[in-house]
């Protein structure tokens, strides 16, 4: 176990008359993924070892989300619900927006804050570049923030239609807002002039950064804002050197994928690291689950803390996963009550035995006013806490791009016409993750076969289901459970707050 990191070091940045940036400061402790050091806030650009520090600032930046990000993020799809008691979430999951609503607001504005992170570290490593001595360094850990930048560009623009692309940070009040469209090309350009710097090789192969930005997680956001883009030749250009690579495999145990033992797994291509320092008390690093998780649960370790019950999965995804056979990934992706249960049999008629209320692990989740079904990739069974610690998920990881989409996504492309260089065909790739679940193979895919995979696959990561739905303008998929949804609710309205300081925003996206 590497010794802990503190981190304070951040140049910290105040933007007159912008609402969206506040100042900035790296105070938290880290182990993995970082190296085995400790630095201050005093800066001395002439010692040029140091060039690495305001890169670790970027991803301490990107990996401190807030904990209403990926859930504004995924409530709208119809493989979750809005539990809980937050109104303006529940309005949302029922395609009622409002300007006002908090949580919009606090993903742009987190968002952008970590924007300007990755701004503010390109300008401190150009700072130690001549120090350095190292410019092929100071371009790679320049290319790094490049990545975050674009994937958190990517979230602002699939959520809202379109967004402010920042170019120089003194002149954002006189930048145009670019439409869904023109933010994915300039993801797509981005990642193109910030490949050939990254390192060749898997995420965990990374001895500096484990779990690192490499060539691959910037061919993997640029394959996401190709597919945005419906440009399918595109998608399967960027995914095709993911797969041909050699790097990447899934896990042989999707349940355990989304526990401790996935950490820094081989299928994993982006992920948000967390650590409790291998300590039962004292300083950690790690992101708030317990919304995900529920209230009134009885876990093996006695005193595990419980959720919040803010994220259902919906009845249509369990009765779907029903519908096509599914074990491993219903057990992996859904945690079921009494309450949960019944609601299921008595909707859906019999149901396997092996659905219960308690994990592998034996924790057991009781009924709960607020939810009957918890979102397993999100909850992390009591047994794994570290002996001390007590916080619902504390010291897991979030997973936040994996193979098995990068598959799927190349998948879908070849059914709607694009050419692969490649020898793996569309059969090919939907059934490697097929054999994983324990399903049988397709012949011939189509691209509903695809889609439904991808919907069994990666319910309640990221919105990804929602995103998809839109793409295809799939209304009726989305018009379930009494809500009724038309494309022009796709993007959430630019925040009151935002609009209030950049007048831009109120003119709207061409």
């Amino acid at each position: 176990m590497k010794k802990k990191l503190l981190i304070k070091y951040f140049t910290p940045v105040l933007l007159s008359g912008l609402l969206l940036v506040s100042g900035i400061g790296c105070t938290d402790k880290l182990d993995q993924p970082f190296e085995n050091e400790s630095f201050t806030s005093d800066v001395d650009y002439t010692i040029g070892e140091n060039m690495i520090l305001p890169l670790l600032g970027a991803y301490q930046g990107l990996y401190t989300r807030a904990w209403e990000e990926p859930l504004t993020l995924g409530i709208r799809g119809d493989d979750v619900n809005a539990a809980g008691d937050q109104v303006p979430m529940q309005e949302q999951d029922n395609y009622m927006y409002q300007a006002s609503h908090w949580n919009p607001n606090s993903v742009w504005q987190q968002h952008y804050n970590d924007i300007v992170n990755a701004f503010t570290a390109i300008d401190e490593i150009n700072k130690y570049r001549e120090a350095s001595g190292n410019n092929a360094m100071a371009d790679q850990y320049i290319a790094e923030c490049r990545v975050m930048r674009a994937y958190l560009y990517l979230n602002i623009a699939r959520t809202f239609g379109g967004c402010i692309v920042i170019d120089q940070l003194d002149n954002i009040q006189n930048t145009p807002v670019s439409n869904k469209a023109q933010v994915m090309q300039y993801i797509v350009d981005e990642m193109t002039d910030a490949i050939p710097n990254l390192p060749d090789m898997h995420p965990n192969k990374r001895t500096d950064i484990p779990g690192g930005m490499t060539t691959y997680t910037a061919y993997a956001i640029q394959a996401l804002a190709y597919q945005e883009m419906k440009d399918y030749q595109g998608v399967v250009n960027a995914t095709s050197q993911i797969i041909n690579s050699g790097e990447f495999k899934l896990a042989d145990d999707f349940y355990h994928l989304f526990k401790k033992a996935g950490k820094l797994d081989d299928e994993n291509i982006m992920e948000f690291q967390y650590s409790d320092f291998n300590q039962g008390e004292g300083d950690r690093f790690g992101f708030l689950f317990a919304p995900f998780g529920i209230g009134g649960w009885t876990p093996v370790v006695t005193g595990a803390g419980a959720g919040w019950g803010f994220y259902e999965p919906t009845l249509k995804y369990i009765e779907f996963m029903l519908d096509r056979g599914e074990s491993v990934r219903l057990e992996t992706s859904v945690i079921f009550t009494p309450d949960g249960i019944t609601e299921l049999r008595n909707d859906y008629g019999t149901i396997p035995e092996w659905i219960t209320n308690t994990n592998r692990e034996g924790d057991i989740f009781n009924n709960n006013a607020r939810m009957n079904f918890v979102s397993g990739k999100h909850s992390q069974p009591s047994t794994e806490l570290v002996p001390g610690r007590t916080s619902y998920g504390s010291n897991k990881n979030f997973i936040v791009i994996r193979y098995s989409e990068m598959l799927l996504m190349y998948a879908e492309a070849l059914t709607r016409g694009a050419s692969s260089s490649i020898s793996m065909s569309a059969d090919d790739a939907v059934n490697m993750v097929r054999a994983r679940a324990g399903l049988t193979n397709l012949s011939g895919v189509t691209t509903q076969d695809v889609l439904d995979e991808k919907f069994a696959e990666l319910a309640m990561e990221w919105g990804t289901r929602y995103y998809d739905m839109v793409r295809t303008e799939n209304t009726s998929a989305l018009s379930y459970g009494g809500r009724t949804f038309t494309m022009d609710k796709a993007y959430l309205p630019f925040p009151a707050d935002q609009v209030a300081e950049l007048p831009q925003l109120e003119e709207g996206i061409d």
